[in-house]
């Protein structure tokens, strides 16, 4: 799928609706690939995320605790990608 898109007076790019549909994420870590971005999904409810990895171990946590720290997790981890790139 390709559409034209362009930044606004503040520097913000909007994503129409049959993209964002399409992409059916609403997080993303932005990297710079050759001349172009690269928009990589970040997964909206970070338990699944962690139960795909196999993070069985933190059961003993509520499931505020663990969002908030799975939240904490992703963030930090998606801060070292993009600084490396």
């Amino acid at each position: 799928m390709e559409k034209i898109i362009s930044f606004d007076k503040q520097g913000r790019l909007y994503l129409p609706e049959e993209l964002r549909k399409y992409l059916q994420f609403k997080t993303f870590i932005a990297k710079t690939q050759g001349n172009g971005v690269y928009l990589q999904p970040i997964d909206e409810d970070p338990l699944e995320a962690l139960s795909k990895l196999g993070k069985e171990k933190f059961k003993s946590k509520s499931i505020n605790q663990l969002k908030a720290e799975a939240r904490v997790e992703i963030e930090k981890n998606a801060t070292k990608k993009i600084r490396r790139h």
